[in-house]
Parts: structure tokens; C-alpha cells; sequence
């Protein structure tokens, strides 16, 4: 394997239907040719079908025609308006890539070394690193140690009686009540690093849910731990993770910036309508509280030198950030809220994927960003995105009259599990299904809400109805069908649509709850939905 620094892809125009169909027949081409090396040397089992099979057998140039055909294809329908790849193997960054324009206005084109995305929740991946170096220094005895240990500023308050643990806080079953505020207004005031004491007594919601019971994904509970990291370090969270995660990897175009303000190599964002110039949008900045849990800016080629550390688990040639076992410790689940759905490590999320163990984060503050790694073929990608679609509340203006009118389709925006299900089923292939197997579906049928962070709400949101298909599957969301995969599992036959968001999936597991109402989980997600009691 080699490093693959490729250059960027300029504009969509690149992408129009016939350059697709080249791309397609050279992926085809390419894919036959591996496919025929392969048989020849015998390396590569008959049934499987991903082109990234295992460690030594990914050809970077069939990766780059399928980033150029998956995402040239999105970008060309204004899904994205720039996009960043980076692909890693074992040791080695094997491709990195950038699409469309970092700024429009400057027709500057993403590059994956400089350009900065907004990489949001991936934030939590880092300070979970710094508590894993703070738990092998002995700064912190035991992750089961109560989290109020060593807060200082801050003390929780549980009504339920039990100490909140430090497993139940990186397992985001903390129990506190979501934050209402995420974005920030221009304020006169805004408080910089290290928060006061009253400031965060003040945004810490309380605690509504028991903890330790159910994951469901708490900002607040990261931020929390982000507290407590400057709280034992005495050093703010950006000093610390720039000292012993960012130069040690050398990560330097990554940043957490509890800013206003977009910093200068930042992506500008645009969305979309045909005919006319492309609309820009708001540097999405969120409030100091917030920050802690997802305020981070970093490039493609940076998080490639990340996910390298983690996927190697210290046995690489690059700066261990930790010893092995406690990289184990950090990439194994500890707990979720069913066997055959994603569970959680130390932030990270964790997961079975046809036989693969994965971990990965996913992160939104308007850009999307996604980090897979896959750790027995040791292959890791980071994704992110900005911008795409039509405008919405965040746009600044009705266009920029004097950018050049773009002409085409403006298609929804590019989301995480749509990008999830690309990759995973580029790299590991589809998940089984079985349209012969015998199962009752009607007691999975009826109308699903999410279930509330407060246990003492109702279920709330809105609904997602589940309905059979008449050939042994179901209808989710008037998307399917999804076939039966395993007890209570099911998956959709096709592709998941590439605006498929947090609540969508193209596998969900079915299993009562304790009281007996049936639950529904994604199969990568923290949360899940409970079917209406009168359903």
C-alpha cells in the first residue's frame, strides 16, 4: 500500500451523465480485473462480493472511481455543495479526496489537506480518548467511579438515588434531560474556556431518567465529561487535547473553538435552486455549554492521522496515544440497548456488520460527518459534508447574485445514514435477508414515537408507522420492504435513500420492553421508538 493524495473534482459539471457512465464502466472494469487476480491466486473466497475484501487486497484507485461515482453523483445533484473522503489501511492513508467548492463565491476548490469542515459529535470521540490517557496515567481510579468524584465545579443530582457513574456518562445513559438551546445567538457576553461554575450549574439540565438504564443520546452528559477532563487536568479541554492527541498525531488543521465567528479556512456552506445563483449559509455556531460535546473543526487528511491511531490500537508506526488493551477497552461495547442494535464503548458507537466489528461516530451541527472504523480488515473512513439541497432557516440571503446560476436537479441533502449504508456496503457488503422465512409480523405492526429522555413523559415525537408488506415483511416509514435477517431483525431489500437521517436505517430490531410494549431500535443509533400503547 502507498499514500494516495488525488486532487480534488472542480465542479459538478464533471458529473454529468455520460463522465457517470464512464465512471461506472471503470469500476466495473476495475472491479472485474481484481475479481479475476483474486480467483487466480486463490486468496479471495467465491461469495464474497465487497471490491475491500480484506487488509491487503484494497486497490485505491478502485476506491477513488467509486468516491468519484457515489459522491460525483450526489454533488451533481446539489445533495452537497463540498465534501471531503479520506480512506485509511492498516498503517497508511490510501486516499483523500475533496469535492466541490470550499467557497463558491472564490471557486475555491475542498482540499482535503487545508479545507476545514465542522466535524460536530466526533468531538466525543476525542475528550473519550483524553478520559482513557486520564484512567492509564491513574488520574481516574475506575470508569465506574461516581462522575461527581471529580467534577469541581459542578456536582449532579440524581432523584433517583444511585451515584452517576463515569460508564454511565460515556455510554450516554446518564440520564440527564436533553438541552433545548443548542445555537448561539451573537451574545455580548459569551463566556470562554474554562467555564465558570455558575455558568455551568446554570445549563446543566437536570436528571429526569434513571441512569444506567437506557442509552439515549445525551449532549449533555459529553459535555459534562468534558468538565470533568479540565477539572482533573486543570487545563482547558482544547489545551489538553492539542498537547496530547493533535501534535502527538500531527493533527494540525483541527481545532475545538467554542467561536462565533468561522475561522479562515473553515468550508463555507451553500444550498441550492435550480437556475439560480447558490445560496449561502450560516457558519453554524452552537453555545459554550454545547461546545464541550460537539464544536470541533478538523480537515479529511486530519482525521485520517486519527482514525490511523485508533484502528492500529497502538501498534502502528505513529504515536501510540494509549497502550493496546486500553484501546480494546475503548473499542468494546459495554452496553446498548439490544444485542442486535449498536451499543457503546467509551463514545464510541459499536456494532456487528456481517461479521465485522465496527466502531464509528457520527456528528451534525448543519455540516455532517462520519467516522467508520472496521477493526479486524484494520480499514477506517472518515466522511463529511456540507451544505446541498434547497435553502432553509439558515440561509443568509435569497442568492448571491454574483455567483454564476447553477442548472439542474436539487435533490435533498446528503445525511448520515444514507453515507453509512454506502460505505458499509461498498467495503462489506449487503446484509443478508430472507424473504422465505416464516414470521408473525403483525405484532411488530402499529405507530412509533421516540421514547422520551424523561421516564416520566409520554412517548413524543413524531410517528413513525410500521405496517406488513403482505409477503412477510414490513413497511417502515413508507420505506421497505424490509425482510426478516434474525429474531425480531429486519432489513430493506435496495439501497437506503442516500437523505436517509438519524432515524432511519436499513436494518431495525424489534423486542418488548419489560412492561411488554413492543421497542423499535435503528441498528446504529442510541435511542429507539415504542409503539403507541393503543397500537
Amino acid at each position: 500500500m502507498y499514500l494516495k493524495s488525488v486532487e480534488f473534482i472542480p465542479d459538478a459539471a464533471m458529473f454529468t451523465p455520460p463522465v457517470i457512465r464512464k465512471l461506472v464502466i471503470g469500476l466495473a472494469i476495475t472491479c472485474l480485473c481484481a475479481v479475476l487476480v483474486s480467483c487466480d491466486s486463490g486468496q479471495q473466497e467465491a461469495e464474497n462480493t465487497s471490491p475491500a475484501a480484506s487488509v491487503g487486497q484494497i486497490d485505491p484507485l478502485a476506491i477513488e472511481q467509486w468516491a468519484d461515482n457515489t459522491f460525483g453523483k450526489v454533488l451533481a445533484e446539489r445533495r452537497v455543495s463540498a465534501l471531503a473522503i479520506s480512506v485509511t489501511n492498516g498503517d497508511e492513508v490510501i486516499f483523500k479526496k475533496g469535492y466541490g467548492y470550499a467557497d463558491w463565491a472564490q471557486k475555491k476548490p475542498v482540499d482535503p489537506d487545508t479545507s476545514q469542515f465542522r466535524i460536530g459529535s466526533l468531538t466525543k470521540t476525542f475528550f473519550g480518548t483524553a478520559i482513557a490517557q486520564l484512567l492509564e496515567r491513574g488520574q481516574i481510579e475506575s470508569l465506574d467511579d461516581p462522575v461527581n468524584k471529580y467534577l469541581k465545579r459542578v456536582q449532579l443530582e440524581n432523584p433517583f438515588g444511585d451515584e452517576i457513574t463515569i460508564w454511565d456518562m460515556l455510554t450516554h445513559q446518564g440520564g440527564l434531560e436533553p438541552v433545548r438551546t443548542i445555537w448561539s445567538d451573537a451574545e455580548t457576553a459569551r463566556p470562554a474556556p474554562l467555564l465558570s461554575a455558575s455558568y455551568i450549574a446554570e445549563h446543566t439540565p437536570p436528571v429526569v431518567r434513571q441512569p444506567g438504564t437506557l442509552s439515549l443520546y445525551c449532549n449533555p452528559c459529553s459535555a459534562t465529561l468534558g468538565f470533568m477532563v479540565e477539572d482533573i487536568t486543570g487545563q482547558t479541554l482544547e489545551n489538553y487535547l492539542r498537547e496530547n492527541i493533535y501534535q502527538p498525531l500531527g493533527m494540525t488543521h483541527t481545532t475545538l473553538t467554542n467561536a462565533l465567528e468561522a475561522p479562515p479556512n473553515i468550508v463555507t456552506q451553500y444550498s441550492f435552486v435550480d437556475g439560480q445563483s447558490p445560496v449561502e449559509l450560516r457558519y453554524p455556531a452552537i453555545t459554550p455549554y454545547i461546545s464541550y460535546a460537539g464544536d470541533m473543526n478538523s480537515t479529511a487528511a486530519d482525521m485520517a492521522k486519527w482514525i490511523k491511531a485508533h484502528i492500529m490500537e497502538g501498534q502502528g508506526s505513529g504515536p501510540a496515544l494509549l497502550q493496546p488493551e486500553t484501546f480494546k477497552l475503548m473499542h468494546t461495547r459495554k452496553r446498548g440497548n439490544h444485542p442486535d442494535a449498536s451499543g457503546f464503548g467509551m463514545q464510541f458507537f459499536t456494532y456487528d456488520y456481517n461479521g465485522e466489528p465496527v466502531i464509528e461516530h457520527y456528528g451534525s451541527i448543519n455540516f455532517r460527518s462520519m467516522e467508520i472504523m472496521m477493526l479486524d480488515k484494520k480499514v477506517g473512513v472518515f466522511v463529511t459534508m456540507g451544505g446541498g439541497g434547497e435553502p432553509g432557516a439558515d440561509a443568509l440571503t435569497e442568492s448571491a447574485a454574483s455567483l454564476e446560476p447553477v442548472e439542474g436537479p436539487v435533490l435533498p441533502q446528503l445525511s448520515h445514514s444514507g453515507v453509512r449504508a454506502m460505505v458499509l456496503e461498498y467495503f462489506l457488503g449487503p446484509l443478508p435477508m430472507s424473504k422465505d422465512a416464516e414470521v408473525d409480523v403483525s405484532q411488530y405492526v402499529g405507530t412509533y414515537h421516540y421514547i422520551p429522555a424523561n421516564q416520566s413523559q409520554e412517548n413524543v415525537g413524531e410517528g413513525i408507522i410500521v405496517k406488513s408488506s403482505g409477503d412477510g415483511g414490513l413497511i417502515v416509514d413508507g420505506r421497505g420492504v424490509y425482510y426478516p435477517s434474525g429474531p425480531g431483525t429486519f432489513v430493506l431489500e435496495g439501497e437506503l435513500p442516500p437523505e436517509a437521517g438519524f432515524r432511519d436505517s436499513n436494518r431495525y430490531v424489534f423486542a418488548p420492553a419489560e412492561s411488554g410494549t413492543m421497542r423499535m431500535f435503528a441498528h446504529i443509533n442510541a435511542g429507539g421508538f415504542e409503539k403507541a400503547p393503543d397500537q
